[in-house]
């Protein structure tokens, strides 16, 4: 029999990674109602609509960002219903919890986005690296620019999911343990196949540590090695610091420039909603000018001198 709460399920079902920062927030909340005990031993699926609610109205006024807030909310109202389909929450609980509505989020102002011309600058800049390290880092800054790869789905990358013949890498798991297929330009190809040249195919991690120039596949970079490589490569290549997430950025932000549609942007960078990945659009407004100016309804010039009356 599974004695589980509903509050420990939730939690056992989602990738560390998203587990981390919901157990945090649930932290939060079980400190407000002061509460007792582990996070997972707390009941949270016996909240109802007005103390949810309650709880959004307290953080808001604690000056939590929206996008903190609607974590907290998603986080509830999933415990909520995960004890309805276990049996301990009632349907109009249910129901009543489910109505109750996420903050707007404007576009994020923090993070940066590279231009094209520093994404050239950074890769040919680490290119000109020939040990295997510099192979190996360059790969990396590749991926991340050409797909979009969150730090952690990047970390868990072995060999055999890349897929050169088909220009396509495999994500098994990435948020929310979904896993995709993820299509690789043809430009980034070049950097995959240098560094499986001096690695070799032997299965295991795609990225491996590197002592006195000796690859070590046995073993595979943690998501904080990948951080402090990308932050160390981008300060020499461009005299600024920038995290993996602002390589994510750069590349939703690239598509977009580059007239991709939203609803395919949002399925390349593996988001469940188009409205997440709008966050990361970090155009400036000289693209609405560009935009505006392509409005053309093919009216008759009234300047031309003709009579419309």
């Amino acid at each position: 029999m599974n004695n589980q709460t509903p509050t420990a399920l939730f939690l056992s079902r989602l990738a560390p990674s998203g587990r981390r920062p919901l157990r945090s927030q649930l932290g939060t909340v079980r400190k407000l109602l002061k509460w007792k005990g582990e996070v997972e031993d707390q009941p949270f699926h016996t909240l109802n609509y007005a103390q949810i609610e309650y709880i959004k109205r307290h953080k808001l006024d604690e000056g939590k960002s929206p996008r903190t807030i609607n974590l907290v909310l998603f986080a509830l109202k999933a415990i909520v219903k995960t004890g309805f389909l276990m049996g301990v929450v009632d349907d109009m609980q249910w129901r009543q919890v489910q109505a109750i509505k996420r903050l707007a989020i404007n576009p994020s102002t923090k993070g940066k986005a590279l231009s094209s011309c520093s994404v050239g600058q950074l890769i040919n800049t680490c290119y000109l690296d020939k040990r295997y390290i510099g192979k190996r880092d360059c790969c990396i800054l590749a991926i991340f620019l050409s797909t979009g790869l969150r730090r952690f789905e990047l970390a868990n990358l072995t060999v055999s999911d890349i897929q050169l013949d088909k220009h396509t890498l495999t994500v098994k798991s990435g948020k929310g343990k979904k896993p995709r297929k993820q299509p690789i330009p043809k430009w980034a190809l070049t950097y995959i196949t240098n560094w499986l040249n001096v690695r070799s195919h032997q299965a295991g991690s795609l990225f491996n540590p590197i002592w006195n120039n000796v690859i070590k596949p046995d073993r595979g970079l943690s998501s904080a090695a990948l951080y402090q490589i990308v932050k160390a490569r981008t300060l020499a290549a461009t005299g600024i610091t920038i995290s993996p997430h602002d390589l994510r950025r750069t590349f939703i932000t690239e598509l977009l420039n580059q007239s991709v549609d939203l609803s395919t942007a949002s399925k390349l960078a593996g988001h469940a909603n188009v409205t997440t990945t709008q966050i990361y659009d970090k155009r400036d407004e000289s693209v609405m000018k560009e935009a505006i100016d392509l409005l053309n309804y093919q009216l008759d010039d009234p300047l031309n001198g003709e009579n419309h009356d």
